[in-house]
């Protein structure tokens, strides 16, 4: 099978000072006082039409062309903002460089009916990431326990939250038409530990 188009690798960091899993907590609890499941809901539902609205006025192609590059270029914030959170890198998005690398290929041609059909067909893609990060909850959890006992993450626990990273990236990739292909756990299963090395920092 050809190498998938949205491809994240991390370079983890091998320490975690224990001061940082209450900064992110905190991060997230703020967070969770917004409403995120309903920003999220929203957000699952409106980007597919401004998508369409998008492709209708120009076109597939110079959606590609002109809009995707901007919505990669947000996503990558998004990605390293994740790392952080989820104890995977000691990064923050507003830092230069980043130890989190979100490549996405462009590819495709969208149309207005494909693009609003993704409300459906992400469905699938869309439980298999709610599942995931049920997990990766709990993973959080007792990972932050590792941190603060030992300021370590077991390497097991930073694969898993980097694999739920990764499918959730992708199914969002595919949601906005950016990709046509599907998002996979298999797929991404198989793409392994490449690019999760340890990288030891302060």
């Amino acid at each position: 099978m050809s190498r998938h188009p949205v491809q994240l690798n991390i370079e983890r960091a091998a320490r975690i000072p224990r001061i940082h899993v209450v900064i992110r907590l905190v991060l997230l609890l703020a967070l969770g006082t917004l409403g995120c499941s309903s920003i999220y809901w929203f957000l699952y539902l409106a980007l597919p039409a401004m998508v369409a609205a998008m492709v209708s006025q120009k076109g597939g192609p110079r959606y590609l062309a002109d809009n995707a590059p901007k919505v990669v270029r947000v996503l990558r914030w998004f990605a390293v903002a994740y790392g952080y959170l989820w104890l995977l890198t000691n990064d923050l998005p507003t830092s230069e460089g980043s130890h989190v690398d979100l490549q996405i290929e462009i590819e495709g041609t969208p149309t207005v009916g494909s693009s609003l059909l993704r409300l459906l067909t992400s469905l699938p893609a869309l439980l298999l990431v709610w599942v995931l990060s049920l997990v990766a909850a709990l993973a959080w959890l007792v990972a932050a326990a590792f941190v603060l006992a030992t300021e370590r993450m077991p390497a097991a626990l930073a694969d898993f939250l980097t694999l739920t990273l990764r499918v959730q990236f992708r199914m969002i990739a595919y949601h906005l038409s950016l990709v046509e292909r599907y998002p996979s756990l298999k797929e991404s299963l198989a793409a392994g530990p490449e690019g999760q090395q340890h990288l030891a920092r302060g």
